[in-house]
């Protein structure tokens, strides 16, 4: 018997949203909004000025570098725009190679094959499942112009070695880091160790700004001054004193890098006050969501057929989803088996993420379908995602744990 059919949020092909007959669903939102984030939007709408690249952008940015610990930080709309940023700045010329993880959303990718790189897939670690440093390190070669990390389900990569290798090799490296505000490898933060960080504030991550938004972050002063006219359509001031404030107009327009157009990437100032508030919330949230992913493991702990991922010493792993491993193998069993049972049974909508990318029509058909990716081919298939969000009850959690195991004592049986 298949399992059953569901309704999800309109537009969202993700599996999250309003879904009927389950009795645990998986949620668009992370978490709900504060009581003061709502009176901050309110307070933006009635009283600032202006409702963008105002006094809320230069707060945030401002309190999320001394978050991070990043040299400079400049919001954005969202994190694909900052992952496309990041790959502007790399200059790909015809034949340049990036190498990026199999293992993560589309969004990653995507900007890159748009600025002419040709896609190189990186496996993943084997105990983390975040990007294997070592892989990375093998796929590098005379072509390589750039690395991408992701710091994936909130579980930061090795970036002391991934730094190690771009500074032998004399590569750019973009951290991804749009699941993973907070997290952090021996105290220091992601986002803080590449060239670039790209954050998202997509209604599902950690934490929020109103359904979407982003935040860049910039290594170098050099790559620094550049980024505000390319983000709000290279408008900048004219040079040199002017006896009349309105000649020749009131502002110019540049090109800050040759060659490069400029965008329109800004964050509005009501997504600007709610993420202040958020952020200053965020290791809270974080906090809650390892609390919830420690029971869930220590639950699961004794179960063979169980395995999550380890999370090496010194790193912070901040829990965006939960996401589990199913070795079926010594009954018979697979994934789809062990989901037929759970959602039809026991009305948990687990869902699964994050095909491989090599695997998608879109990368096949624009010739990114070749990978050498062992580690994440014998993996993924049996991998899925519990429903997962901040403040899920321990009866709710309680309930997962022994439904999934009463599964597999089904599929034994």
């Amino acid at each position: 018997m298949a399992a059953q059919s569901t309704t999800v949020q309109v537009g969202d092909p993700s599996g999250r949203g309003t879904a009927s007959g389950y009795k645990v669903s998986f949620p668009a939102r992370m978490r709900s909004y504060s009581a003061a984030e709502i009176d901050a939007v309110v307070d933006v709408m009635k009283n600032s000025e202006s409702q963008t690249q105002g006094e809320q952008l230069t707060r945030f940015e401002a309190e999320f570098k001394q978050y991070t610990g990043a040299n400079h930080a400049f919001g954005v709309d969202n994190c694909t725009n900052a992952l496309r940023l990041a790959a502007i700045f790399c200059r790909f010329q015809p034949g340049d190679e990036v190498i990026v993880p199999a293992y993560t959303f589309c969004a990653t990718a995507i900007p890159f094959v748009a600025e002419g790189a040709k896609l190189v897939w990186a496996d993943m670690d084997q105990e983390s499942w975040a990007v294997d440093a070592a892989d990375i390190e093998r796929k590098i070669t005379d072509r390589t112009k750039a690395i991408v990390v992701v710091h994936l389900l909130g579980m930061p990569a090795d970036m002391q070695a991934v730094m190690e290798i771009a500074d032998r090799h004399g590569l750019r490296v973009i951290e991804d880091c749009a699941q993973a505000p907070g997290a952090s490898v021996d105290g220091r933060k992601v986002g803080s160790f590449g060239d670039f960080g790209c954050f998202s504030f997509h209604t599902a991550k950690n934490f929020t700004t109103l359904g979407e938004g982003g935040m860049f972050t910039v290594r170098s002063d050099e790559d620094a001054k550049a980024v505000g006219a390319l983000r709000f359509n290279g408008c900048c001031d004219f040079e040199g004193k002017r006896e009349r404030y309105w000649v020749p107009a009131m502002s110019n327009v540049a090109l800050n890098l040759e060659g490069v157009w400029p965008n329109n990437f800004c964050l509005g100032e009501a997504q600007c006050a709610v993420g202040r508030l958020a952020l200053a919330r965020l290791d809270e949230t974080n906090e809650r969501l390892i609390e919830q992913a420690n029971k869930v493991r220590s639950a699961l702990a004794e179960v063979p057929e169980i395995s999550v991922a380890k999370v090496p010493d010194g790193f912070r792993h901040v829990f965006h989803q939960c996401v589990i491993h199913f070795d079926g193998s010594a009954i018979g069993k697979n994934r789809d088996d062990l989901l037929d049972v759970l959602t039809r049974e026991y009305k948990i909508k687990a869902i699964v993420q994050y095909y491989p990318l090599y695997r998608y029509p879109l990368f096949e058909s624009r010739g990114f379908g070749e990978h050498d990716c062992p580690l994440l081919e014998s993996w993924w298939d049996n991998s899925f995602s519990l429903p997962w969000w901040c403040g899920i009850s321990d009866e709710i959690l309680d309930y997962m744990v022994a439904s999934l195991k009463s599964t597999i004592a089904d599929l034994k049986g």
